[in-house]
């Protein structure tokens, strides 16, 4: 490239999204997909795309990160990688902003189209209120965007997971054993979903585990266990949803993001998870108004990206 770019950069636990867009588009280009594994230190992956895309002229870089970001030290807790912001910036020479992966999320949000979402129930957004994000990758993300467009930010992956009736406190205190402190993390995320599967196998005598994929495709064909896990998962996760709605104030609306979701709709049942949702006692009329969605759209995290660097 001849003429400056801007790079961006979505950083999960498993992949780091890359892509670039000129100063006068936002449209991602060359997007490259980086697993965290194949490579020691955070720097080798920037290294890697800059030259595998061959900018030669590069204005800024945006990292969303899926870690905590009010520090000098960005440290990942589900992968390998720790950096410096200020290393980071003198051993490239290029203005680095750092902001949550979640963040990156909800910045996106009000660019999405209808075609990019997959509304459950009736309510719509209203304009001038706060949307909340939230999503299971290989951890689970939280954010809210309030109005005026300012971020509110979130660790809520850590809050404890607090089961609903008497199967979820079985497999609460299955867990217990292996965590000591269950959060929802635990149970809406990559490793999360094989956390059910092993402990619903446990409820039936046995004591298997299995890779999220593995449980997915499992379900997919039949496989008892594996159904109950997803369909754990999607109670747990609309229950959330909706505890996360009525914390955040979020009347204009509840965004479910994050990779796992989508591979998980075949047989999704939208009027028992919305149900779930809104079963919040005195507070159900409320989460009954709420806008609630999965977010169906290709790299939001990227483009919360470019959304950050605009303002």
């Amino acid at each position: 490239m001849n003429s400056p770019v801007k790079i961006v950069a979505d950083i999960g636990g498993t992949n780091a999204r890359f892509a670039y867009v000129s100063t006068d588009s936002d449209e991602l280009l060359c997007i490259e997909i980086l697993p965290s594994a194949d490579f020691p230190q955070f720097i080798d992956t920037i290294r890697h795309y800059i030259e595998h895309a061959q900018l030669t002229l590069i204005d800024t870089i945006c990292l969303a990160v899926a870690a905590p970001v009010s520090q000098d030290w960005i440290d990942f807790g589900n992968n390998h990688w720790a950096f410096s912001r200020a290393e980071l910036h003198e051993a490239l020479g290029i203005p680095i902003t750092v902001i949550n992966d979640f963040d990156a999320q909800a910045l996106c949000i009000e660019g999405l189209v209808d075609s990019e979402l997959m509304w459950i129930g009736d309510p719509r957004p209203s304009e001038g209120l706060v949307k909340a994000v939230l999503g299971p990758g290989t951890g689970l993300g939280v954010s809210a965007l309030i109005p005026g467009g300012y971020i509110v930010p979130s660790e809520g992956g850590n809050t404890g997971f607090s089961p609903l009736d008497d199967h979820q406190q079985a497999v609460h205190e299955i867990l217990r054993q292996r965590y000591g402190r269950v959060t929802i993390e635990h149970v809406l995320s990559g490793i999360g979903l094989s956390n059910l599967y092993w402990a619903n196998s446990k409820l039936l005598g046995h004591d298997r585990e299995l890779r999220p994929a593995e449980v997915t495709a499992k379900a997919q064909n039949g496989d008892s266990c594996s159904v109950k896990a997803v369909d754990d998962f999607f109670a747990i996760l609309a229950a959330v949803a909706g505890d996360i709605a009525l914390m955040m104030g979020a009347n204009g609306g509840v965004y479910i993001s994050g990779g796992i979701v989508p591979r998980l709709l075949e047989g999704f049942d939208a009027s028992v998870f919305r149900r779930r949702f809104n079963d919040k006692g005195r507070a159900s009329d409320l989460c009954a108004s709420i806008p609630l969605a999965i977010v169906l759209a290709q790299h939001p995290g990227l483009r919360g990206c470019v959304e950050a660097l605009k303002r």
